[in-house]
């Protein structure tokens, strides 16, 4: 009992700076953060957890799953479905959605869990091809609105009408905003609390060399699906949170090109496996880009993808985290140097 003290202090210390950090950006809309930006951040806060959950488990164990846009659409449409076909609102359909999503992504995903190296990734990467194309093809494009998708009122509507005209934008912008902070902060938790326990290391070491892995006594089999269904769930809840602020709900979703890409970038970017790295690689991609809209017009794609291929060529290992990890063992060298002059 005596050492528990000094250590539970030890870790309220190591984690300060991170709760500053979330408690100063949540704080951004009482700041006077409105409109577009709010939006966007909104967005990168939802996006993050598609990002750690392509971490969480291609970053670590390098099964890289290109279907998680089949998980993230099937959640949204799932939402949309709940509401405009049984009026479930949108508040209480986020869970089932979710719920929904995992369970229909593990039981096709599960055939393709035995498979390793690249036909997992080329078989994952399938599924949201086929489900964009059913989704916009009769007969079932006759009940989920083809091109046009299916409407809905956003997240929190219902009370927003109550509020004068004025202030039901506003309202909304904010609310969607510290619910994706909550997730975000949430998504972060669990992330960095698995990647970096004994689970974690065994999804590593399939990583590393998965036939070593069996032979050191690792079920591998069973650390992939119970890390597959972790990280569908931080899909699926991204996917439902999407769908259920930025209505209404399209074949987009399934679409690699806008829920695969971005994350992806931001994980190799952020140097695979890592957690933080990808975190800061996924505010500072989305960010970036959108900034380049006011500079550049349209050819701010064209830019922005030579600038990624360019850094990826560079530093194939990821650019955020080893250089966070260089500037850290700086300042520490910085620190000692002077304590001992």
């Amino acid at each position: 009992m005596a050492f528990a003290k000094p250590a539970r202090l030890k870790k309220v210390k190591r984690l300060l700076p991170a709760l500053v950090a979330v408690a100063v950006y949540a704080a951004l809309p009482a700041l006077g953060l409105r409109g577009y930006w709010l939006d966007v951040l909104t967005r990168a806060n939802i996006f993050l957890l598609i990002t750690l959950s392509l971490d969480l488990y291609s970053g670590t164990t390098l099964y890289l799953n290109l279907g998680i846009p089949f998980t993230v659409g099937t959640a949204a449409y799932a939402l949309a479905i709940l509401n405009g076909f049984y009026g479930v609102p949108v508040e209480y359909g986020i869970l089932p959605a979710v719920l929904v999503s995992v369970a229909l992504s593990f039981a096709i995903f599960l055939p393709s869990l035995r498979v390793r190296g690249a036909y997992f990734s080329i078989l994952s990467l399938l599924l949201p091809i086929i489900a964009a194309g059913l989704v916009t093809s009769q007969p079932i494009s006759l009940y989920l609105g083809g091109e046009g998708g299916i409407s809905f009122s956003p997240l929190l509507f219902s009370y927003a009408r109550t509020l004068p005209l004025r202030e039901r934008v506003p309202f909304l912008q904010s609310s969607h905003f510290y619910i994706s902070v909550a997730a975000a902060a949430l998504a972060l938790a669990i992330a960095y609390k698995v990647a970096y326990s004994d689970f974690g290391f065994m999804m590593r070491s399939i990583g590393q060399d998965e036939l070593l892995a069996e032979a050191s006594g690792i079920d591998t089999l069973r650390v992939k699906l119970l890390g597959f269904i972790v990280s569908s769930s931080l899909a699926a809840f991204a996917g439902a949170l999407y769908a259920a602020m930025r209505p209404p709900v399209t074949s987009e979703v399934f679409i690699p090109a806008n829920t695969l890409v971005p994350p992806l970038t931001a994980m190799i970017l952020g140097g695979m496996g890592t957690i933080l790295g990808p975190v800061a690689a996924n505010y500072l991609t989305l960010i970036v880009y959108e900034a380049l809209w006011d500079v550049l017009g349209r050819w701010r794609s064209v830019l922005y993808m030579a600038l990624l291929i360019l850094l990826v060529l560079l530093k194939p290992q990821g650019v955020i985290y080893h250089s966070y990890l260089k500037m850290k063992r700086s300042i520490l060298f910085r620190i000692s140097g002077a304590r001992g002059g």
